[in-house]
């Protein structure tokens, strides 16, 4: 009787041991890369009217060939208003990967705009950016509310690990 305690006990701390102390075999670690684009991200709209910026690019080209994506970042926080007394409120972002795939998200907060939806996509390429945005001013306003706004050195951050 006293084996089988004994036994009971040491398959007991076994068990326990395997669950207190978990190991992680393939712990594949994240790494981030971040391109500046050379070219700004511009909109102009008459009052009331929607429509989208001119696309800039990314050239992600140096990353390794079995990066894969775990996260996009867009930081177009850099921005000032152009043209007249129109204000662009901005609807999405539009991001188009090296493979021609193209998803729309949500503008982010502060104009930083975070996605997943390229999980898993190669990361290495030259991705796109455009924006969607909306001239919130009456219709009948007339020209003198024409909106605009310019982003400048909009930052894209691909987080990725390597498989």
């Amino acid at each position: 009787m006293r084996k089988k305690i004994k036994n009971f006990v040491a398959l007991f701390l076994a068990v326990m041991l395997m669950v207190v102390i978990p190991i992680n075999v393939n712990a594949a670690s994240t790494t981030s890369r971040t391109i500046t684009s050379s070219k700004a991200m511009s909109i102009a709209l008459q009052p009331g009217k929607t429509g989208d910026s001119n696309e800039i690019t990314f050239n992600f080209n140096s990353l390794p060939a079995n990066a894969v994506v775990t996260e996009i970042k867009v930081d177009a926080s850099n921005a000032r208003n152009i043209g007249g007394m129109g204000a662009i409120l901005a609807q999405s972002i539009t991001i188009t990967n090296p493979d021609g795939e193209t998803k729309t998200a949500t503008w982010g907060r502060g104009n930083v705009t975070k996605t997943t939806a390229f999980i898993n996509d190669g990361a290495r390429g030259t991705w796109s950016v455009y924006m969607t945005g909306r001239n919130i001013a009456s219709p009948s306003s007339g020209p003198r509310f024409i909106g605009g706004v310019k982003y400048s050195s909009v930052k894209m951050t691909i987080s990725y690990v390597l498989e």
